[in-house]
């Protein structure tokens, strides 16, 4: 087999700074684009010489601005448009207030789901990454989570009190799971510790854990929210474009429960003027599908998903996107009358089919079942 060649970088002094970003991407494209008409024995050279190229230059392909959160960042690969980064985890768990949770873990930080309504878009531009864009195809990965987990609860003088929750910001099942495994040897780590978990996502991936996620319901430790938002085929590919389809993840939420897993449906957020209709549809298939539970809740319109969203449904969906602009003004939640009316035929249908009643809430292993049941309302995180 003949030696694949890399492309050079291009010749520049980096004494002074890092190259900047359009320029190591036009690199990496490159790359990207031999690695596509490479033949499959060659692709994994290929990728073996990118990555020994990336490290010799290792200086050249750091980010302009910090990378708070991820110390010794360094390119996994690039392939097909995306680009895949890892680093070190400083923490796993962080602290919530305010929540029905008490921590969260994020294996993840962007998300190839692309929902164009996503409230987390914005946090990629904390750590560096300024083109909104790049939250869908630039995906940072924990690779050492699992181990740091699992030094923070060994090193606590007494149990973790409180729920876990995976994926509060992005979907800890998106496709890059597949590989990495991180949300799986996260959960074998808490479920070791005994902890109480919740994780939400869009992916029927997550049936791949079913053997965890059954040793965790054996002592009340997990529940498991599939978010719906949409079931109409031409609308779920506008409003979430790189998402599995939405009967996968009812199909999903129907095998958790058909295997003893407690299971949830998540509508959210739902889009006033686009979405109602197709909340009343989603109502049907969770019952359908035996969800325990639906949480509702409607869209909140921040700076960062106006921007984002209203641009890019405008040409579809000219009349929807002109009342969503009307109902929203400037404000980020709609006004308390335009709310009830929204969410007022929904909450009435999920009464009439069951999917408001209450359920347990979870527990640690070893921790006493309370006598009264209060009703689990977690928060979404992108929806």
């Amino acid at each position: 087999m003949s030696r694949i060649d890399v492309p050079d970088l291009p010749q520049r002094e980096v004494l002074d700074g890092p190259l900047p970003f359009r320029e190591r991407r036009a690199v990496l494209k490159e790359l990207a684009e031999r690695h596509r008409k490479a033949t499959k024995g060659d692709k994994r050279r290929l990728l073996d010489e990118a990555e020994k190229l990336l490290r010799r230059n290792r200086p050249a392909f750091d980010h302009a601005r910090p990378i708070h959160s991820f110390d010794g960042i360094e390119l996994l690969f690039y392939i097909g448009g995306m680009e895949y980064l890892r680093g070190s985890a400083k923490s796993a768990l962080q602290r919530v207030h305010g929540m029905p949770f008490a921590w969260s873990l994020n294996p993840y930080r962007g998300c190839r789901h692309a929902c164009l309504y996503c409230y987390a878009r914005i946090y990629h531009s904390y750590i560096g990454f300024e083109d909104p864009a790049d939250f869908d195809r630039v995906i940072l990965h924990k690779a050492d989570l699992p181990l740091t987990l699992q030094r923070e609860l060994m090193a606590r003088r007494s149990p973790l009190l409180g729920d876990v929750a995976i994926g509060t910001a992005t979907d800890p099942y998106q496709p890059l799971e597949a590989k990495e495994r991180i949300t799986r040897r996260c959960l074998e780590v808490l479920l070791e510790a005994g902890q109480a978990v919740t994780i939400t996502t869009k992916s029927p991936l997550v049936t791949r854990d079913l053997d965890l996620l059954q040793a965790f319901a054996a002592y009340g430790g997990i529940r498991v929210h599939l978010t719906v938002t949409v079931l109409e085929a031409d609308l779920w590919r506008l409003l979430e474009p790189m998402t599995p389809r939405p009967d996968s993840r009812l199909a999903a939420l129907a095998d958790l429960r058909a295997a003893g897993v407690p299971a949830s449906l998540f509508l959210a957020p739902v889009v006033p003027a686009i979405g109602e209709r197709e909340a009343l549809r989603v109502l049907d298939a969770a019952a359908d599908v035996g969800a325990e539970h639906v949480m509702a809740q409607p869209l909140r319109l921040s700076s960062g998903v106006r921007t984002w969203l209203l641009p890019r449904i405008a040409s579809s969906l000219p009349q929807g996107t002109r009342e969503l602009e009307r109902l929203y003004g400037r404000r980020e939640t709609l006004p308390t009358a335009e709310r009830e009316r929204v969410m007022a035929p929904i909450a009435a249908k999920r009464d009439a089919l069951g999917l408001a009643r209450q359920v347990p809430p979870l527990r640690r292993r070893g921790e006493q079942l309370t006598l009264f049941a209060t009703e689990s309302l977690p928060m979404p995180h992108r929806a």
